[in-house]
């Protein structure tokens, strides 16, 4: 059963503005994606050569509208497409996989409480992020059903990382933010993981009627 805890659902109705507002002006729901992956390439520019936090954590949440508005673009037009949803998936992995490089180059020198890497971190994040990802569109390959399962779903982790990067530009404790990021990426995955296979083994055994 799909987790009823999403940021989506809060910020659906900018969405759909913003959504209508591009449909007036031509803009595709393939196109919003490309916007989308420039605006993670953006946030990269601003962290990793300014160290520019703000900047950086803005570009992160304009990525994620983007995310939503191509969407919302696609189900107002009556414009989705297998290769449109290939697309808009493809794109997701790899503007998040450039977001959080950008965070991995920015801490690659730096320990937390001096024993724990921070590259460690950043890299278990996004191996973590991507199985959260990976594990829902698999399932859907063996079983239909929506596999949107627990906290640290793609719109939550944008928005914790613009969250923190905000916060971080004014008191700090990036590295701490980082790690509650890590711990709770990895707990959605292996949560999400158990959940799908209770999910399938039942669906296995449950008699046909």
């Amino acid at each position: 059963m799909p987790s009823k805890i999403r940021l989506r659902r809060l910020f659906k109705p900018l969405i759909k503005g913003l959504a209508k507002g591009c449909s007036k002006i031509g803009l595709s729901p393939n196109g919003a994606t490309v916007i989308m992956l420039v605006c993670s390439l953006i946030s990269f520019f601003f962290l990793v050569y300014f160290k520019a936090y703000f900047w950086f954590g803005v570009m992160v949440f304009i990525t994620g509208v983007f995310d939503g508005i191509d969407g919302a673009l696609a189900r107002l037009n009556e414009r989705e497409t297998k290769f449109g949803g290939f697309f808009d998936s493809f794109m997701d992995r790899l503007s998040e996989f450039i977001i959080l490089l950008a965070l991995l180059i920015n801490r690659w020198d730096q320990t937390l409480w001096f024993l724990i890497d921070m590259r460690f971190v950043v890299f278990s994040s996004l191996f973590g992020s991507l199985m959260i990802s990976y594990s829902r569109s698999r399932a859907q390959t063996f079983h239909k059903g929506n596999y949107d399962i627990g906290l640290m779903a793609r719109s939550e982790r944008l928005f914790y990382i613009f969250l923190i990067s905000l916060i971080s530009t004014y008191i700090g404790f990036l590295n701490e933010f980082l790690f509650g990021f890590l711990i709770l990426v990895i707990s959605t995955a292996i949560y999400r993981g158990i959940k799908i296979h209770k999910i399938i083994r039942i669906a296995k055994i449950k008699p046909h009627l």
